[in-house]
């Protein structure tokens, strides 16, 4: 192993440094903190300090003469240290705690405005013969786990089955073709019946014919009005129900659940959770929520809709170049009269200049991120009980070399 000493830390001030970015990280947990600066133009390390604080900052920051551009986080410390260390330095704000702020606000807000699960009246539900989301999930032509297994038990079936039957016309017995693809003899017999077949095609039907459909909304009239299952069972036989008792019990639980949780005796169900989803990743990719849902919750709570435009504008203004539909986007969110979303304006309005600017350049905070990561790697190499010199010394040279 390669050890260093204290003296040879190397030093890349002497290399025209122009643009760069910086970040934070900890460097004991929860206790002290150190600030890491990446050149932007060679996506190298250039140095690393024992702090984080306003002075310490400004003091390292003036080392560095040459510097014209450094991207940061929103972090109010490092922004006042910047200034104070060259007002000439143009500061960039990183898109993506930007965006992370924005849609934290939003989230906030819809786990404060909606409950956990909301319920959309139906006219129909699984029992009437219509599929609904309570019942059945959307169809995303996607495979879910257990037709995978499915899928997978029914091809090493035909593949026993091709198996045996080539077995036979070699001329074995069926006790040694059971020996053989280790089966048991009756296995091995059904096998070999010309209209014998591997796969099921019952699986995962979507509808069957039910008993309990014709009685499905007598039943949910008399849970309105407080029956036990018993009463409902005796009134349903009496008009002609031959069924279980179990199927009555299970419909009648499953209604009791919706109402309980949504409010609304006849309902679909949709999670709060699922909303909070949309603010990440378009609604195809959020398989429990159809498009028809969504809007049904939108006609009821426009607000949402409006959230959710919001969100997008201000991820299109944020790429588009153009600091003039910024000013457009604080004016059309605060009509939205949101706090949280008037907390974060408030945010980056104290920021604005930086935040501007990311729009103008591309520079972002990335490479310090990564960066950062880079250095836990080489903490936990060292057991995380190096000095701090000795750290830095390491991480250094790593980038010389590279």
């Amino acid at each position: 192993m390669q050890y260093v000493k204290k003296n040879e830390i190397p030093d890349l001030r002497k290399e025209k440094i122009t643009a760069v970015c910086i970040d934070d990280f900890a460097i004991k947990k929860g206790h002290t903190y150190g600030t890491i600066m990446v050149d932007i133009k060679s996506r190298r390390v250039v140095d690393m300090i024992e702090t984080r604080e306003l002075e310490q900052v400004k003091e390292w920051l003036q080392t560095f003469p040459s510097l014209r551009y450094v991207a940061r986080d929103g972090s109010i410390i490092y922004r006042s240290a910047i200034t104070q260390a060259n007002k000439n330095i143009i500061q960039i704000s990183d898109r993506f705690h930007l965006l992370k702020g924005l849609t934290d606000a939003a989230k906030k807000f819809i786990i404060g405005y909606f409950k956990a699960n909301i319920g959309l009246p139906v006219s129909n539900s699984h029992y009437d013969g219509k599929k609904t989301a309570f019942y059945w999930k959307k169809d995303t032509g996607r495979i879910d786990a257990p037709a995978k297994k499915h899928i997978a038990a029914a091809e090493r079936k035909i593949k026993l089955v091709q198996e045996a039957r080539k077995l036979q016309k070699e001329g074995y017995a069926p006790r040694v073709i059971a020996g053989q693809i280790g089966v048991s003899v009756i296995t091995a017999k059904k096998y070999l019946q010309p209209d014998f077949i591997p796969v099921s095609s019952g699986y995962n039907a979507t509808h069957k014919c039910n008993r309990l459909t014709p009685y499905a909304e007598v039943i949910k009239q008399m849970l309105s009005k407080g029956n036990t299952f018993k009463e409902i069972e005796n009134l349903i036989r009496h008009k002609g129900y031959e069924g279980s008792a179990s199927a009555i019990r299970m419909f009648s639980t499953r209604v009791r659940r919706v109402f309980k949780t949504t409010g609304v005796l006849n309902a679909e169900k949709v999670e709060r959770k699922w909303l909070v989803s949309l603010l990440y990743k378009p609604i195809d990719k959020v398989n429990e929520l159809s498009q028809e849902q969504l809007n049904k919750v939108i006609s009821e709570k426009p607000i949402l809709g409006q959230l959710y435009y919001i969100v997008k504008a201000f991820k299109e203004a944020l790429f588009s170049k153009k600091v003039s539909k910024l000013n457009k986007w604080i004016k059309d969110a605060r009509l939205l009269e949101i706090d949280e979303i008037n907390s974060f304006i408030g945010g980056i309005t104290r920021d604005i200049e930086a935040v501007k600017n990311a729009i103008k350049f591309e520079f972002n905070n990335g490479l310090a991120e990564g960066s950062v990561n880079k250095l836990k790697v080489i903490k936990r190499i060292m057991y995380g009980r190096c000095a701090f010199y000795l750290l830095r010394n390491k991480l250094l040279n790593l980038e010389i070399r590279r």
